[in-house]
């Protein structure tokens, strides 16, 4: 009974238009809605195929690819909190995302919709936050004490910001462009980085600007709706935008994870030189 239930489900897809308009955010993916339904329905669906199933699953396996090897491979005995940082960060933001897909059609109203994607925003906010003070600390690493901490008390202060934004943006423009001011600021410190006052394992630089780069690529990707909008229809399923961003920005925990582990060795090891501080101090 449960096995029919399920297939009747899968055989009732919806159009775009027959959707409520709080699920109609994506006029160029046009077949393959679920229909609103109970918990255990949005449950059910991980089981046949809709136009969700990859943006579950995409974040869906990360969750448990990252929670059981990635612990295992990080430098606990040198830092267990930067750690703890870059495990909390790399998992958060697909665990908001997972939930938010598979229970976005529930039967609960507009609001629990809303409710669902505070969540996901609040997941990407901890990835920006969190995981990123691995490389926040390892960048400012050779400043003078008073300096690192007044750059990560800005990089705090934008942090929340950006997740005071985040819980009120709605549009996917404006949902992105809340983590503006923490994502301008990772830049700078590349930049710093890339000088001779910067910290950080110069190995890992380039891991820290992929993270960036393929986040914000897919970022751009799933708002401008390429490539779905140049073919109305035929991306239901897959390969449209939304599947892209979430590839993309999975792809982009491995450069932050190979940056994290370079960078928390390279602190433990410190290997700032000292002309560094003492010309930084002079020219001070």
């Amino acid at each position: 009974e449960q096995m029919t239930w399920t297939m009747d489900i899968k055989t009732c897809l919806l159009h775009f238009k027959d959707m409520p308009a709080h699920l109609q955010f994506n006029p160029y993916i046009h077949t393959g809605y679920r229909p609103l339904l109970s918990l255990w329905g949005c449950l059910c669906s991980l089981f046949y195929v809709h136009n969700e199933t990859i943006n579950i699953f995409t974040h869906g396996l990360p969750i448990l690819f990252i929670t059981l090897v990635v612990p295992r491979l990080m430098p606990w005995e040198i830092s267990s909190f930067l750690s703890w940082c870059h495990i909390i960060g790399s998992v958060s933001p697909w665990i908001g995302s997972f939930v938010y897909h598979l229970f976005m059609n529930v039967d609960y109203g507009e609001g629990c919709y809303c409710r669902l994607l505070q969540l996901d925003m609040l997941g990407i906010w901890i990835s920006q936050s969190f995981g990123a003070l691995p490389m926040v600390q390892a960048s400012v690493f050779c400043l003078p004490f008073y300096l690192q901490f007044l750059i990560i008390l800005c990089y705090c202060c934008g942090s929340i910001i950006g997740l005071y934004k985040a819980m009120r943006a709605w549009s996917p423009w404006k949902r992105r462009l809340c983590f503006s001011m923490p994502f301008i600021m990772r830049s700078l410190l590349c930049c710093l980085r890339y000088s001779r006052y910067g910290g950080g394992d110069p190995g890992s630089l380039i891991h820290v600007i992929m993270q960036d780069a393929l986040s914000l690529l897919g970022g751009t990707i799933g708002a401008m709706n390429i490539p779905e909008k140049w073919f109305p229809g035929c991306l239901d399923l897959y390969f449209n935008s939304h599947n892209i961003m979430h590839i993309l920005v999975v792809l982009a925990v491995y450069p932050m994870y190979q940056s994290t582990v370079k960078d928390i060795v390279w602190m433990a090891q410190g290997e700032c030189k000292t002309h560094r501080l003492s010309d930084l101090h002079a020219e001070l």
